[in-house]
């Protein structure tokens, strides 16, 4: 019924564009096509995606969207073109369509191999086959069945009216060797995604998958490949432009996307052009605390993991980060607001986001591209939440986002002692995602070991946070536990291998040099805030039997107790009495599970001398697998 009636409606609509002026046609093809634009969002964001993908860094939202809406737009005029194409002779192709490079179709003719005409869903495709045929060299072109019947004989009549040929994809390779043969010209499409078998070519800096059988047949035949393309100059006005003869498919395609830069409104950009592309882009946001950007980039390389897993080049996913920096607190706060509010009619705008962020921030947000948005802690939620959208891409966030509703993520990672809500999207684990893995571990410790000069077998590692809202380092407790890891160092005859944070204050730095730098037993001593190594700490777990490690950050706790090292914990002092914090909490229970041992500063040296007498490996914190597995779903 559907395909009777639109076959009905489509017959109508052609007698009536066939009686209108072609610009008054046009003019109401042009507001059809943005009346599809604003009603079919779906496709429109496909549309407006690609574009951004493409030219990132170069167009901002709004004159990307301008661009997605003018592709409609042409798409509508094309519409009227098709109806118009009944009342189609000769006269009206010599008044309204230039022809350049007309004598490469002639010349190839010549050569008896006949010709393959390669060409895009650009400008009004569709015209290309009448052109030909006026010419004198009508096209056999490859058209795609559509599903409802009358309405594709339809379409084919119409394309088969000034003398060219609809060859259906069911016989098409018999018969378009057949018609090369016998030296005509066909025509095909080749920018369309050709699927995970497609010969994959370099298009807008990612790999497309694409058809190869215009380049199969010309090796067949001895058919050359001529591009060609129609370019909307005007209204009804159009350039036909043959090109010389092309030898690969990757050719064709930097000469499509020379086209499509002049041109970008008249190129089909909501077909998932992509859709096969073997790359994914991965954009991290950090608020500036290393701690957060470590469990990011943590998740970020448990993603490169699995795709590694599923065959994918290491190269194919990459990942970036972008730092974050509100203007206020308020402009935090208001960010926050309209973050819940957000919705799919945000794309293409970011306005919200333009005045709460710094300008730097903006800027490289807004000429950013990835697949997949990464971020820890509540600051960064709500810009999460609009790159995602601006993006159309998939969205993780580690930690509770404040203010932030869970379901506007698709994947949010929250340790058991920030007391998640149960969700289908929410995965909850033990301690924070970190980098901490067997291999990571083995590497950095081999790489530390080839300039330390270590010559004891059994080594203490010490790694110190520092302050932060509910904990304050004191001088006096740091140097209660150094100069129990002194004493017992000598006894046990250990090395000493420690490092600092960032957030280490100085005056526990200035401790540490002061009773460490020259001491005969310490063989690594990182103050972060004057030289900071990277991989210290995974080296540090990796070189050593057992690791002290200050009880206020969750994120170095979790990688202390991801090792598999024996893991002793001491707690700093708390800012206010009172109830438990989420750290205590965590501490509790890795302290229950066995993955660390809790003690207090003055009892260090007999808890180490516990662990160093211990012979089994300690039990491992194992957030990695569930990560990896959740993460999985999203890809």
């Amino acid at each position: 019924m559907i395909d009777y009636l639109g076959y009905i409606l489509l017959r109508l609509l052609s007698f009536v564009f066939c009686l209108l002026p072609v610009r008054t046609g046009l003019f109401i093809g042009r507001q059809f096509g943005s009346f599809v634009f604003i009603l079919n969002r779906k496709r429109a964001a496909i549309a407006y995606v690609n574009l951004k993908a493409a030219f990132c860094g170069e167009k901002g939202p709004q004159e990307i969207k301008r661009i997605a809406r003018g592709v409609y737009q042409n798409l509508g005029q094309i519409l009227v073109e098709v109806l118009r194409f009944p009342a189609l002779n000769k006269e009206y192709i010599n008044k309204y369509v230039s022809i350049e490079g007309a004598e490469r179709v002639y010349e190839a003719r010549a050569r008896n191999k006949g010709a393959i005409m390669l060409t895009a869903h650009f400008g009004n495709w569709e015209l290309l086959s009448h052109v030909g045929g006026n010419l004198g060299f009508p096209l056999s072109v490859l058209a795609r069945e559509q599903k409802h019947t009358r309405l594709n004989e339809l379409l084919n009549s119409y394309r088969e009216i000034s003398g060219s040929r609809v060859i259906k994809k069911g016989l098409a390779t018999r018969e378009l060797i057949k018609a090369l043969r016998a030296n005509e010209i066909i025509g095909i499409l080749g920018d369309q995604d050709a699927g995970k078998l497609g010969a994959f070519v370099n298009f807008f800096g990612r790999p497309a998958s694409t058809h190869n059988g215009a380049f199969v047949f010309a090796e067949k035949t001895g058919a050359p490949v001529l591009p060609a393309f129609i370019i909307r100059q005007n209204g009804p006005y159009h350039q036909l432009k043959v090109l010389e003869p092309v030898s690969s498919i990757q050719a064709f395609s930097n000469t499509l996307e020379t086209y499509v830069r002049q041109f970008p409104a008249q190129w089909l950009w909501a077909h998932k052009r992509w859709k096969s592309t073997p790359a994914r882009s991965i954009i991290i946001l950090s608020d500036g605390k290393q701690g957060h950007l470590n469990q990011s980039v943590a998740v970020a390389e448990i993603i490169q993991k699995l795709r590694q897993d599923k065959g994918y080049s290491p190269e194919n996913t990459s990942y970036k980060i972008i730092d974050v920096k509100y203007k206020n607190r308020v402009s935090r706060f208001l960010l926050n607001c309209c973050g819940s509010l957000s919705s799919s009619a945000c794309q293409g705008c970011m306005r919200c986001v333009k005045f709460c962020l710094k300008e730097e921030s903006y800027k490289a947000l807004i000429n950013a591209w990835g697949d997949i948005i990464i971020s820890c802690g509540a600051s960064l939620a709500p810009v999460n939440i609009f790159l995602a959208r601006e993006l159309k891409a998939r969205n993780i966030v580690i930690m509770k986002p404040g203010l932030a509703d869970l379901k506007r993520f698709n994947l949010a990672i929250v340790p058991r002692h920030d007391k998640p809500k149960a969700r289908k999207n929410v995965l909850v684990t033990t301690g924070s995602p970190n980098r901490i893995t067997g291999t990571l571990i083995q590497k950095k410790a081999a790489r530390f070991s080839s300039f330390l000069n270590l010559k004891k077998e059994n080594r203490l590692g010490l790694i110190l946070g520092g302050d932060n809202p509910d904990y304050k380092m004191e001088p006096e407790l740091i140097k209660k536990v150094i100069s129990q890891i002194k004493f017992i160092s000598g006894k046990l005859d250990l090395e000493i291998l420690a490092t600092t944070s960032r957030r280490t204050p100085q005056n526990v730095e200035s401790l540490l040099k002061d009773e460490l730098a020259g001491f005969a037993g310490c063989r690594l001593l990182v103050v972060a805030n004057e030289k900071n190594i990277e991989g210290a700490i995974p080296a540090i777990l990796g070189l050593c039997k057992v690791v002290i490690v200050s009880g206020e950050s969750i994120s170095m706790i979790s990688e202390a107790a991801s090792s598999g090292k024996e893991v002793l914990v001491f707690a700093l002092k708390k800012r206010k009495s009172g109830k438990q914090t989420r750290h205590e909490t965590l501490v509790a229970e890795l302290n229950k599970s066995g993955n660390i041992k809790l003690t207090e500063a003055g009892n260090l040296s007999q808890e180490i001398v516990n662990s160093v007498n211990v012979k089994s490996a300690a039990k491992r914190l194992n957030d990695y697998d569930k990560i990896y597995n959740a993460v999985g779903g999203l890809l």
